[in-house]
């Protein structure tokens, strides 16, 4: 993504620096205070009228991300593929199975089955919601978890913040978490994410601390609901270093903050998994070489495209703003920034952390007051709260009324198939396809699968090896196969093994719909002749 760069002799400003303000305010222009000014938090003089008392609509902006984020989250069928394993494991949990021995006995692949799952918490809440609403209520749970989201974000940078900033920043940012809403764990996260950037944030420029009693018990329930905890602890560590950079190593902050860093850590340790649990996101994000959201980014791809323009919103504003970034906030941003791009599935987090950070980089940067003045009305904040309510509302009944529920080009067909079997199916199943397979053709021990979502009880060598080198067909892949001694597989057409099967092997082809095949080892028994 390019922008066009301002001269201060230049006749006309860009228009991306004039539709944020950088350029052509009116009111006196304040000159760029010393890094040493900005860090001890000395105010910037801004415009003499206040931008905020303007009837300018960038409420209205906000207004509208907030009425469209829930709509689009009510739109379409299940979007997560690994809803279904997660309902499982759920459903055993909630049979009385316990946390360590739930998801066992699922897939014949050759390593050991000790896998213990790290987000109990949600896949007990999913089945719960599922057991009392069907496959449909889970569209219920991601437009609530939507809605929330968009709460948190408004709380952090719109409520008590500069419109103007707040008001781009927060469009977004929204606009990202629209991209990624699904029915998973992940959504917690997204919820909690711009809180953990505002504490950051008012660490590293006024020292205040969250409390402990507020931070501990959230990590403990986080930890427990999925892997996104490790972001507090590991930005309040960041946050540290730059409040350490920035106020020198007197200061007893930093250490303070490294010290609820540790025992954030700590406390995710109460968990069915012990010590396992603080370490789950080390140890799964070794064993994603196959899985696309781990792959990096390119910020030029749609899906990034908004935690692009947050990113260009920050540079514009430390290049042409009022105000120069201390060492500490550029090592935090830039931190954020970095940690997006490692990983698609870091893309809306470090989005949503960053928001409030940005918020208060944007502000200084126009020279306006952060927080809002007490007393000060934005114009339009009445619209945009019922626009958000509109929203709010239009989802629930979206999603009330969504079908399809469950995705289906004809292949929920080919699962039935496998359902009506009357012996065990050890399926040689495509990674993209386990989830549904567990749940519409299973469940097991009906069938057992060679992969499933669960890419931390496979680890990556077994992974590639059976995913690449078995699926692929790539030379040797007899021996794996042979190991494995499928009855069945449930393959892409496009993948290799699935015409190789067929010509090398002599298996039947059952049926097939849309790009999804359907085949049986040649001496199987108790399959009907058409599916």
């Amino acid at each position: 993504m390019t922008h066009a760069g301002v001269s201060a002799t230049s006749a006309v400003a860009a228009p991306a620096t004039a539709t944020l303000g950088f350029v052509g305010d009116s009111g006196p222009q304040a000159t760029r205070p010393s890094n040493a000014d900005h860090a001890a938090g000395v105010s910037v003089p801004g415009p003499t009228t206040s931008v905020t008392d303007r009837p300018l609509p960038y409420l209205l902006l906000a207004g509208a991300a907030a009425l469209l984020v829930p709509i689009r989250a009510a739109i379409g069928p299940i979007r997560d593929i690994d809803v279904y394993w997660h309902l499982l494991v759920g459903r055993e949990i909630l049979s009385g199975i316990p946390v360590s021995a739930a998801g066992r006995g699922w897939s014949f692949a050759p390593v050991p089955d000790t896998w213990v799952s790290t987000q109990w918490l949600a896949e007990a809440l999913l089945a719960r919601i599922e057991l009392w609403g069907g496959l449909d209520a889970l569209i219920v749970y991601r437009v609530v978890t939507a809605i929330v989201a968009l709460g948190v974000l408004a709380a952090v940078t719109l409520v008590h913040r500069p419109v103007r900033a707040g008001a781009w920043v927060f469009a977004f940012a929204a606009a990202q978490l629209s991209i990624v809403v699904q029915e998973r764990s992940q959504m917690l996260t997204f919820i909690l994410a711009p809180l953990v950037g505002r504490w950051c944030d008012r660490v590293l420029r006024e020292g205040r601390l969250p409390r402990w009693w507020v931070v501990l018990p959230l990590v403990i329930v986080w930890s427990n609901f999925h892997g996104g905890w490790v972001l507090l602890p590991l930005f309040l560590g960041v946050t540290a270093v730059a409040r350490l950079i920035d106020r020198g190593w007197r200061d007893p902050v930093p250490y303070r903050a490294l010290a609820l860093s540790g025992l954030s850590v700590a406390a995710a340790c109460v968990s069915p998994s012990g010590v396992g649990n603080a370490v789950a996101a080390a140890r799964f994000s070794q064993a994603t070489a196959i899985v696309g959201e781990w792959q990096p980014v390119r910020l030029w791809d749609g899906q990034a495209l908004p935690f692009a323009v947050v990113i260009l919103i920050v540079v514009l504003a430390w290049t042409f703003g009022r105000v120069r970034p201390t060492r500490g906030e550029a090592v935090l941003a830039v931190s954020l920034m970095v940690f997006g791009v490692m990983a698609w599935r870091n893309v809306t987090p470090a989005t949503l952390i960053l928001a409030p950070i940005a918020t208060g980089i944007l502000a200084r940067a126009l020279g306006e007051t952060d927080p809002r003045p007490a007393g000060a009305r934005p114009a339009l904040r009445r619209t945009a709260v019922a626009l958000a309510l509109a929203g709010a509302v239009a989802g629930l009944v979206l999603a009330g009324r969504q079908s399809p529920i469950v995705p289906d080009d004809g292949a929920l067909r080919l699962l039935a198939t496998i359902k009506a079997v009357p012996t065990q199916q050890r399926v040689l199943d495509s990674y993209n396809l386990s989830g549904a397979l567990l749940w519409f053709g299973g469940p097991p021990p009906h069938v057992v699968v060679g992969i499933d979502g669960r890419a931390d009880r496979y680890g990556s060598d077994y992974a590639l090896a059976y995913q690449d080198g078995l699926i692929g067909a790539r030379p040797g892949w007899e021996k794996l196969f042979d190991q494995l001694r499928p009855t069945c597989a449930l393959l892409y057409d496009t993948e290799a093994l699935s015409s190789v099967l067929v010509t090398e092997r002599h298996w039947v082809e059952v049926g097939r719909a849309g790009h999804v095949v359907l085949l049986r080892a040649p001496d199987a028994t108790g399959w009907p002749a058409h599916p």
